[in-house]
């Protein structure tokens, strides 16, 4: 599977699961499929680092949409403008790819020193309650860290979100079906290439879901 490919996968699971959160929350199915999205998405930041010629440019991307999407975000799941308890997924990813930057500046030079830094995102996702908060950087920094190794990163990945599961809420343990398309990716970018497209998905359809939601309910 091409990067395009596992994109609209992790899309169309998105989708799915927050038409369940919102619409039908006692169809366990919905959410079942959603849990595919969020791997994916971590899997994509860590593969980012790899092909982007510029990180700082890629980081303001991804704060950018932090911002914009968190107003949708409180809209549809909080019914509110701003809930301060909790964060949306770009501000998590927005982390997990300040660690990862910092492992690639320090790792080969200063390896203690690097994930003593990278570790701090990790504190701050938890600290302001992004979504999946300190696991989704720690799966990010992991997913990096086996970039060469995929098929250890797939199996270290069932580990960690098994034992996350069992602290969060069993249903996340179907999470690790998300390595299977993983372990398919070819390392191609695939057809087609809408990136601002994937960035702009997040936030327009949290909105639309809740316009559906207030009108038709």
């Amino acid at each position: 599977m091409s990067r395009a490919q596992l994109k609209i996968l992790a899309m169309v699971s998105m989708l799915i699961d927050h038409i369940g959160a919102l619409f039908f929350p006692h169809i366990m199915l919905f959410r079942i499929i959603g849990r595919l999205a969020f791997p994916l998405f971590c899997f994509f930041i860590a593969q980012g680092l790899i092909y982007t010629s510029n990180v700082r440019a890629y980081l303001g991307r991804l704060f950018l949409f932090a911002l914009l999407s968190e107003i949708p975000y409180d809209l549809a799941f909080y019914g509110t403008v701003y809930h301060p308890e909790k964060q949306n997924v770009f501000f998590t990813l927005f982390l997990g790819l300040i660690a990862i930057s910092l492992l690639q500046t320090y790792l080969e030079t200063k390896p203690f020193f690097a994930f003593v830094l990278a570790g701090i995102p990790v504190l701050v996702a938890e600290a302001f309650r992004t979504d999946y908060g300190w696991f989704g950087v720690t799966l990010i920094i992991l997913f990096y860290c086996l970039r060469d190794a995929k098929t250890k990163g797939v199996l270290l990945f069932a580990l960690l979100n098994t034992g996350y599961s069992f602290l969060t809420g069993t249903i996340k343990l179907y999470a690790a079906a998300a390595g299977v398309p993983i372990l398919l990716y070819n390392g191609k970018r695939g057809k087609p290439d809408w990136k601002y497209f994937f960035y702009a998905f997040y936030p327009v359809h949290l909105l639309l879901l809740y316009f559906v939601r207030n009108i038709a309910f």
